[in-house]
């Protein structure tokens, strides 16, 4: 119930920050490089032989970037089994990487239609309603990601990541700081994009001192960010 009412009035705030923001939102989407990862376990495996068959093949060529190949093994997986929920989330992936933005939300919206208890839609769809800017859609999927599983850290991660877009410094700190913890736990190579924000945030907060170590640590992760590397020039130049 604290976790509810933490999340009402933290939403009003995001929602009267969003539509003044459009510019340090596609600033940041350009600069931040996300770590990418292998395709989670299967959440409900189908029992069709020949749909499991074309799943794993779309797979596969979705891991090696054939993804045309991939769409269409993937397709078949979910014509010969219209309820293989693994299909339809992988197939969203594709559409995704295509910018295909709507067509990737109808299948996520579809595979949650059927298992509305399967976390992998709600965070991939939140990705797409992100690069969409539909940033409130987007939050309200991240606060569904904690409700299915409070040791999740993606949906602690995408609300400080959303804060963090609109200028919210303070109120992204505690999502991040409970990312970070779950992260390091996992020992998750996404610790370091948690890094990455935490030290941003420590910056924008002119806490130059514990922003430089968490900023050299995301470093290691995203070498190329202008925005990461400028803040780290400036802390330096402060010395």
């Amino acid at each position: 119930m604290k976790k509810l009412f933490i999340f009402c009035i933290m939403f009003p705030l995001l929602l009267s920050a969003v539509n003044a923001q459009d510019n340090r939102i596609q600033t940041e989407q350009e600069n931040m490089q996300i770590i990418t990862i292998d395709p989670v376990p299967m959440v409900a495996p189908t029992e069709n032989i020949d749909a499991m068959n074309a799943y794993n093949s779309g797979t596969l060529y979705m891991r090696d970037g054939m993804l045309e190949e991939a769409e269409d093994y993937l397709s078949l997986a979910i014509e010969l089994d219209p309820f293989f929920v693994d299909a339809m989330d992988h197939l969203g992936i594709v559409y995704r990487r295509q910018n295909r933005l709507e067509e990737a939300e109808a299948m996520y919206l579809r595979s949650i239609e059927i298992n509305s208890q399967n976390k992998v839609p709600y965070q991939n769809l939140a990705v797409v309603y992100r690069l969409q800017n539909r940033l409130n859609e987007a939050f309200e999927l991240y606060r569904m990601l904690i409700i299915l599983d409070e040791n999740d850290p993606e949906g602690y991660y995408g609300i400080a990541e959303l804060f963090f877009i609109v200028g919210q410094n303070e109120n992204a700190m505690p999502f991040i700081d409970r990312a970070i913890q779950l992260y390091y736990a996992a020992g998750s190579p996404l610790l370091l994009n948690a890094f990455y924000y935490k030290g941003m945030l420590l910056y924008r907060m002119e806490n130059f001192d514990e922003a430089l170590l968490f900023l050299q640590a995301a470093r290691e992760a995203h070498p190329n960010n202008a925005t990461l590397n400028n803040a780290l020039n400036d802390i330096l130049s402060r010395q």
